[in-house]
């Protein structure tokens, strides 16, 4: 008995020990080059990933060549104040799976690229609009309660301005959440 005692609580032991590693620095902002960058206070990163769309006029949601993936499907954010701009989002834009170059989508054209929000989070004078600026995409969280009202949840599309008003979708509505507990630090004040 107590040599089975004895193997359970090594055995515990080395699976404890397996699983410690030392602390890693933050990668969560990469470069151009896939060199970790510091994320600046009150600035939050998110990638759109872009790869053929195999069904486009199919079954696929999307008519689009490219269809957008989104890697943060909910970015917490904070509200400006009137001594601080609220959180920069900048939406870094890759032309590949993010591993490697299968579904690579080449012919897209990064100057069509958009994203529109269903409410102003980014301040009304965007019009609910940010526009592709080479391989970025940047915002920053209005100060207005007016622009942000009571809701937490602002949901955006990536879109592809195809020449229509409404633009086609080119991927999920994903979510910027202000104002949450875990959503980082408020601005300066």
């Amino acid at each position: 008995m107590r040599k089975l005692l004895l193997v359970m609580v090594l055995a515990a032991v080395a699976a404890a020990l397996g699983c410690w590693r030392a602390a890693e620095p933050s990668t969560a902002a990469v470069s151009e080059d896939g060199e970790p960058m510091e994320s600046k206070e009150g600035t939050k990163h998110a990638w759109i990933y872009f790869t053929n769309n195999h069904d486009k006029g199919g079954d696929s949601p999307y008519n689009t060549d490219c269809v957008a993936t989104v890697v943060a499907e909910r970015i917490g954010a904070q509200m400006g104040s009137t001594k601080a701009a609220g959180t920069k989002i900048i939406w870094h834009l890759r032309l590949s799976n993010g591993v490697n170059d299968d579904d690579r989508c080449p012919t897209l054209d990064t100057s069509k690229v958009y994203l529109e929000f269903a409410t102003d989070v980014m301040g009304s004078a965007a019009g609910k609009k940010l526009k592709a600026m080479g391989m970025k995409i940047e915002g920053t969280v209005s100060s207005s309660k007016s622009d942000i009202g009571a809701i937490i949840d602002h949901k955006y599309q990536v879109k592809y301005d195809d020449g229509t008003p409404m633009g086609m979708a080119a991927g999920p509505d994903p979510v910027v959440v202000v104002g949450c507990s875990s959503c980082g630090e408020p601005p300066e004040k």
